[in-house]
């Protein structure tokens, strides 16, 4: 579609934005790149393009590219890194006015179905030039947290970007710098020398540093860096300045595809789309053998690929031997987590995709296990109320429901449909389900206080689970660890050598069963922010495979 300007009314400047001509939405994730020029003039830009082959590149790996202007006296090494940073965040709208804003900064689903969703791990710097490099290499010192990985040609740091530099790891590639620039990145991304021109961290390699002396911008080299650099690394918001992430390899994996599919057969036969992983470990088991399944539900705005690398549940079914499904939401945007009549049934969806995969696939069903993030964490929640027989257990993460995302809340569970229903139906049968829940130090209900989405949402599991439901403080105690309701034992968990600063604190609440049994467990990760850690699929995992629901609804427990 060429090149679009647009022009920040927030920060008075204006950047060139590059779309590819694909649809806007999709099941496939989306990254951007921004390409910082000494000058950005749309002559310039098309010769870019043109030499280095960006555009046909962005087409095959469905890439947003964005080109900011420089001020009036070109690039402020310091006053413009927080302008970078709008510019990137605005490169989702092809209009010249920001997106809408609405419920504590939210957009509408209006105007996220009008826009490019892309994920802000996977945002990728290009500096050109002594200038537009020495600004890319002040964004990746200075301001890293939404930076995956940088490309330099020319540029070094300027001396008040290294006074202010905050030594967080950046993958880099560096083309004609100096000695000061190349110090900085190798110790920046605690690396150890590989050999002449590249270095690597021992404990993730993904941090790395490689000199590239004689660098062109052409089609071939471009590739390159996608294929070496881009391709591999995405950039979490799991601590101060993030976490410097693997992606995932969909095809590796084997990763298949239901688009449009109609074969589930709810709701007169409404097309859905999902991405199913069947691992080789898996494959390979004697025929007869049933695993187990995990349904991972995407967060608001997202689909299944940015799910899937999101979490990353089919890399750990690849050890474990189950498979992995990660569903789209049937307006391809959300879930419907009130049960709205007005809009599709995505609990009736996820019954009905559970059934089909028990049908299709050599799965056990007395082990279909839930988890999500965000607004998907609500859904794996709603499906388990309303359909407490299908499931053995669910780990969610991040999940600001019910209530008010921010600030206190007044909750009736009888007002909460699918609360009422999951009540209503421990009527009959005296369901029990257990929740292995992580939340992050940087949520919007930390510390947990009374009439937040935490407390109603703990205090519904844990009167569901037979389990004593104490008084959470008016006001966020730190003194509690944050967690609103200290649990009935409380573990300290670190996680992999690789982040050694990641750690949890695991509340554990026991049932007041004559034998009491840990039905509900309020995990927080320190510094997390709405993200989701290496370690938190996994930690999950480990807690909801012990358990098996029985075809009376009772449960095993394998411990």
């Amino acid at each position: 579609m060429g090149l679009l300007y647009k022009t920040l009314e927030s920060c008075s400047r204006a950047m060139y934005l590059y779309f590819p001509p694909i649809p806007k939405h999709s099941p496939y994730k989306r990254c951007s790149v921004t390409v910082l020029l000494d000058e950005a003039d749309e002559e310039k830009i098309e010769g870019i393009l043109k030499k280095s082959g960006l555009d046909k590149l962005a087409q095959e790996k469905q890439l947003v590219l964005s080109f900011p202007e420089p001020g009036t006296d070109g690039w402020d090494y310091d006053k413009d890194l927080d302008i970078i940073d709008q510019m990137q965040g605005a490169m989702t709208l092809e209009r010249e006015f920001e997106p809408v804003q609405t419920y504590f900064g939210i957009p509408t689903w209006e105007t996220m179905m009008d826009s490019w969703h892309l994920m802000n791990d996977t945002r990728y710097l290009i500096g050109i030039g002594k200038k537009g490099a020495a600004m890319a290499l002040s964004m990746a010192a200075c301001k890293p947290q939404n930076v995956a990985a940088v490309l330099a040609i020319g540029g070094e740091l300027s001396q008040k970007s290294l006074e202010k530099a905050v030594y967080a790891p950046v993958p880099i590639w560096l083309c004609d710098t100096n000695e000061d620039t190349v110090s900085y990145f190798v110790r920046a991304n605690e690396t150890h020398k590989l050999h002449e021109n590249r270095w690597e961290c021992p404990f993730n390699q993904l941090q790395c540093v490689e000199i590239h002396p004689e660098a062109d911008m052409c089609p071939v080299f471009l590739e390159k860096v996608w294929k070496e650099l881009f391709r591999k690394v995405r950039r979490t918001n799991t601590g101060r300045y993030g976490n410097v992430m693997h992606r995932t390899d969909i095809a590796k994996y084997n990763g298949e595809y239901f688009i449009e599919n109609t074969e589930l057969g709810d709701q007169d036969g409404m097309p859905h789309t999902w991405l199913t992983f069947v691992p080789d470990s898996v494959k390979s088991m004697p025929e007869g053998t049933k695993v187990p399944l995990m349904l991972f539900f995407h967060g608001g705005s997202d689909n299944p690929e940015e799910a899937a690398e999101m979490a990353g549940f089919h890399e750990i079914g690849e050890r474990e031997g189950f498979i992995t499904v990660y569903p789209w939401g049937s307006n391809r945007c959300s879930w419907n987590i009130f049960m709205n009549d007005k809009e599709p049934d995505d609990a009736a969806y996820s019954a009905a995709l559970i059934k089909y995969m028990i049908a299709n696939y050599p799965v056990d069903p007395s082990r279909i296990y839930l988890s999500g993030f965000s607004n998907g964490s609500s859904q794996a929640m709603v499906t388990a109320m309303v359909y407490p027989e299908l499931i053995a257990a669910i780990c969610p993460i991040d999940g600001n429901w019910p209530g008010e995302r921010v600030g206190p809340s007044e909750v009736d569970y009888a007002d909460i449909r699918p609360m009422a229903l999951a009540m209503s139906k421990k009527e009959k049968y005296d369901y029990r389900m257990p929740v292995w829940y992580t939340y992050g130090t940087r949520e919007p209900s930390y510390p947990v206080f009374r009439g937040s989405t935490q407390q109603h949402q703990y205090d519904f599991w844990k009167q569901y689970n037979h389990i004593p439901v104490k008084k959470t403080p008016e006001k966020g105690n730190l003194v509690t660890g944050g967690v609103g309701v200290p649990g009935d034992e409380i573990e300290i968990r670190y996680s992999s050598g690789r982040f050694a600063e990641h750690w949890y604190s695991v509340n554990r609440f026991y049932s007041n069963d004559p034998d009491p049994i840990n039905l509900y467990n309020y995990i927080m990760m320190h510094d997390k922010g709405h993200e989701i850690a290496e370690m938190d699929p996994y930690f999950g995992w480990e807690y909801v495979k012990h358990f098996r629901r029985k075809k009376d609804g009772s449960l095993e427990i394998n411990c």
